[in-house]
């Protein structure tokens, strides 16, 4: 990643949390300040999701309604055309289950195009359920009050807040043998650098400002490690081009033809596919239910449906010596964390994809950098009576996992309301374009490796869960769609891989 690239992922904006455990009354004001400062002194946004403050919203929509359905679109035109500076309030609210998170993601994509930067305050009782909804949407929490001990057993009881981007503004750290899980989450964060700890961002709304831009800024790199030279690199490059003249004067070397400079993107599943069965250790969140679906793929390149992948948990729980029913909720089987299930090639499934499309599968499926990814759509040209129109294939994954350039080419952007943040590769004959994305790693026209990764995936556009909407073409003049300066015309994936035979070995080689 280039420092513009930074740059521009930071000014495309972001969710700053505010948590004041065991108060009774939120400073307001001064985040107001702050959330103007934050925007350079423009328009500001604060959403309190707590319900404690005395003060009034002004906004056209609550806090709660953030989570029920999507912002109609003459309250984004009244929040948009609008002069005010906008404070949404209502009652203590928070998202309580994925469909309400997806509500209030998509929600908050919208109100970013309006004010980038935008300031929220966490309810003050909050479950670890609702800091891990927090944590997706928000790159920095903040913790602050009065008293550090509340705050420590308020942090301490939040394993999802432990691993977060964390600011804690509190003088000391949490008490090590009361709040060790607090205690080490503090000492990882950044909050005892001098300038933050010289800084009242009550009173210095503007410097703590340059502050949260520099810890926003701090965990877009901790996901996307910048690109390019260092400093260090470039002041001492002279000296280095010498020693790499001088070096084979001293050291006789052979070239092996036989390695490639391309990147390795072969990922161990598609080393492993051909084996009859492996092996998953569960974290405690994971459900079978997705393994499931993956494992199925992998072994049979088919898409699943709800009555399969139930028929397979059950008969997979069953080998490995457990109930059919084990660990079920709502629906889901969800293994304690540090149980291993053998998951084994489902014989008794009679129609399996051909082997052609088991080869486009492992090549799509590897373009995203998440070991248990899966097709839930394949491309259907018209509709019929079993399928929708669907000009592209559904690659699911986690959210935020990088979509990995399949070869060497220029990217180009795009947002549009369906497919949401777009990102595609053009070469001389055909493009790949990718929808639904979280962030752009890459800007309009730059020049990308293949192997580079080039976007995360999200859940913007229409979509049900994260995953990435992956469409394919053939430039031409009279292509009825655009992306960057060319027009194309949509083919199947599965016959692009074919038409331009991808490798492992050698992504890109068709240039």
């Amino acid at each position: 990643m280039q420092h513009k690239v930074l740059n521009d992922l930071y000014r495309q904006g972001g969710v700053t949390f505010f948590a004041f455990p065991g108060e009774t009354e939120i400073p307001l004001e001064p985040l107001q300040n702050l959330a103007q400062a934050l925007n350079a002194g423009a328009r500001f946004l604060v959403i309190d999701f707590s319900g404690k403050n005395s003060l009034k919203g002004n906004a056209p929509i609550s806090a709660n309604a953030l989570f029920e359905n999507k912002i109609p679109q003459e309250v984004l035109n009244e929040l948009e055309t609008g002069e005010n500076n906008w404070t949404v309030t209502g009652t203590r609210c928070f998202p309580q289950d994925d469909d309400q998170f997806r509500n209030l993601y998509h929600n908050l994509q919208l109100l970013k195009k309006i004010v980038a930067q935008i300031v929220a305050v966490l309810p003050l009782e909050i479950s670890d359920q609702e800091a891990y909804y927090a944590k997706l949407v928000s790159r920095l929490v903040v913790i602050d009050g009065e008293s550090a001990h509340e705050a420590s057993a308020f942090l301490e009881d939040l394993p999802h807040f432990n691993k977060s981007n964390l600011l804690w503004l509190f003088p000391q750290k949490p008490d090590k043998k009361k709040f060790y899980h607090a205690y080490r989450a503090v000492r990882r964060s950044h909050s005892f650098f001098k300038e933050i700890r010289k800084c009242d961002w009550k009173k210095s709304p503007e410097a703590f400002a340059r502050i949260i831009e520099s810890l926003h800024k701090f965990s877009i790199l901790e996901k996307n490690p910048l690109d390019g030279s260092s400093k260090v690199f470039r002041t001492c490059f002279p000296l280095l081009l010498l020693l790499a003249i001088a070096l084979p004067f001293f050291f006789v070397t052979k070239t092996d033809p036989s390695i490639s400079n391309m990147r390795d993107r072969i990922h161990e599943r598609d080393k492993l596919s051909v084996a009859p069965s492996f092996e998953y250790t569960f974290d405690g969140k994971e459900s079978m239910q997705r393994i499931g679906r993956y494992a199925i793929g992998r072994f049979t390149a088919l898409i699943t449906t709800e009555k399969m992948v139930q028929k397979y948990i059950s008969v997979t729980l069953e080998e490995n010596g457990y109930p059919k029913n084990a660990w079920e909720k709502n629906k889901l089987n969800i293994p304690p964390e540090g149980t291993v299930i053998k998951f084994s090639r489902p014989d008794y499934i009679g129609n399996t994809a051909s082997d052609s499309i088991g080869a486009a599968w492992k090549y799509w499926t590897s373009i995203v950098s998440d070991s248990v990814a899966y097709l839930t759509e394949f491309y259907h040209e018209t509709a019929t009576a079993n399928f929708r129109q669907h000009n592209g294939i559904d690659v699911a994954s986690r959210q935020g996992a990088r979509i990995l350039a399949p070869f060497a080419a220029k990217a180009w952007t795009a947002r549009d309301e369906r497919g949401g943040i777009v990102i595609g590769l053009v070469r001389q004959k055909d493009v790949v374009i990718f929808m639904h994305c979280d962030q752009l790693l890459y800007l309009d026209g730059q020049e990308v490796m293949a192997g580079d990764p080039i976007a995360t995936v999200g859940l913007t556009g229409h979509t049900t869960g994260p995953h990435a909407h992956v469409v394919t073409g053939l430039v031409s003049k009279n292509g009825n769609k655009h992306i960057g300066n060319v027009n194309y015309k949509v083919i199947d994936p599965i016959k692009w891989f074919y038409m331009f035979k991808p490798t492992a070995d050698a992504v890109g080689s068709k240039q």
